[in-house]
């Protein structure tokens, strides 16, 4: 796969803003903690349940990394410019994406059989900022036999985070054309 900077960059840039939850063109943790609540509520679980909970300290652990970067305080912000430098890369999102990752995907597998269904694949990549159009996409080439295995969802996370392809399946999410 060929490494394509026009396509990192795009995905870079719609990952901030889908991160920016409040819109104000920095991250913060209220937005980590608004992006907790709106997937929360867009499966309609219980914010006191155990997968609720993960996800929320997902988030916190998730922004808690990008807080660390050169630049960022826990109690500041995170500029655009400042999380361009320090995109993360794979070890990164391992210690503080992945927490984030494993608890949507568990989140959204309600009945842990360890696939997604298509109705809450699209409600949560809705809450997360995502296109339906788009959404639908990607949960096309994700899944096997009418939904997708945790494992594949996990993957494709991980990959649309530090893959600079433009050959993955998250790549979807950012194209402009059809």
């Amino acid at each position: 796969m060929a490494e394509d900077a026009t396509f990192h960059l795009a995905r870079v840039q719609a990952r901030f803003s889908l991160l920016d939850v409040t819109g104000d063109g920095h991250l913060r943790a209220e937005d980590f903690d608004l992006l907790a609540e709106r997937v929360i509520n867009a499966l309609a679980m219980d914010r006191d349940s155990d997968k609720a909970r993960a996800l929320i300290a997902g988030c916190r652990t998730y922004w808690q990394g990008l807080a660390g970067i050169p630049g960022g305080e826990q109690d500041s912000v995170v500029t655009f410019e400042q999380y361009v430098a320090a995109a993360p890369d794979a070890g990164h999102f391992d210690a503080y994406g992945q927490p984030y990752a494993s608890a949507l995907v568990a989140l959204a597998d309600r009945n842990d059989d360890g696939y997604i269904e298509p109705a809450d694949f699209l409600a949560c990549m809705s809450a997360i900022g995502f296109t339906l159009h788009r959404a639908k996409q990607l949960f096309n080439v994700l899944s096997r036999k009418g939904r997708i295995a945790t494992g594949d969802w996990q993957m494709a996370i991980k990959d649309y985070y530090v893959n600079v392809s433009a050959d993955t399946p998250g790549q979807l999410l950012t194209r402009r054309s059809v």
